[in-house]
């Protein structure tokens, strides 16, 4: 099931894994999460991309009705769905960041005499929104919004792009001061959607600026 996390995601735009193992409540001790996170994390640290655009996410909890029933102890559905989107966020992940979450459904279904609960966690997105994660690294531009970048790229390709990034931040800012409206001043943004910096602990960011220089003075 969790062959859907290798080189590329794939291009019907879903992807589906399964965490084979109970998962655990925001409430749930720090230690007990830690472990969580890590298990979850070896599963999608297989794939070589992340993915970069809105996402929309199913979660299938597989757990006995006797446990949902009759233990005071069962976890609520909602209480399960962080700690989960944690763990698949980040370099290590599947997603840059759980902002990116449009939308969840999250419940639970009875496993009958199946021994073990599991989650099966279905992802959606749209085809060619996604990041190869060898080499890759966010420059940051003003107002703390970050784009990603690749320090593969030939030096003049970086330059382009900063370049023309710097120019549609001129555009936009101009065009929203003569009061047209966000949406019709984004359009000389690019299609890849920024970042905040503060959304992006763990990944490699750069200055726009600084790289700039780095590039004109070598």
């Amino acid at each position: 099931m969790n062959e859907h996390l290798g080189k590329e995601p794939p291009e019907y735009g879903e992807i589906v894994f399964e965490v084979a193992r109970s998962p655990v409540s925001l409430q749930s001790k720090s230690e007990k999460k830690r472990i969580f996170k890590e298990f979850v994390s070896s599963i999608v640290a297989n794939a070589e991309f992340l993915l970069s655009g809105d996402v929309k996410i199913i979660v299938e909890w597989r757990v006995m009705e006797q446990h949902r029933y009759e233990h005071s102890s069962a976890y609520d559905v909602d209480n399960i769905i962080k700690p989960l989107l944690d763990s698949i966020s980040g370099p290590k992940g599947i997603l840059v960041d759980d902002n990116q979450v449009q939308s969840i459904e999250c419940y639970w279904t009875d496993i009958y005499h199946e021994p073990d609960e599991r989650l099966i966690v279905t992802i959606k997105y749209v085809p060619d929104e996604w990041l190869p994660k060898d080499g890759l690294e966010f420059l940051l531009f003003e107002g703390n919004l970050c784009l990603p970048i690749w320090v593969n790229m030939k030096t003049e390709h970086q330059k382009i792009f900063i370049d023309c990034y710097n120019r549609g931040i001129d555009f936009k800012n101009s065009a929203l001061e003569s009061g047209i409206d966000y949406y019709q001043a984004k359009l000389a943004m690019p299609i890849q959607r920024v970042f905040h910096k503060g959304r992006l602990e763990g990944f490699k960011v750069v200055r726009a600026d600084e790289r700039l220089a780095q590039i004109e003075n070598s």
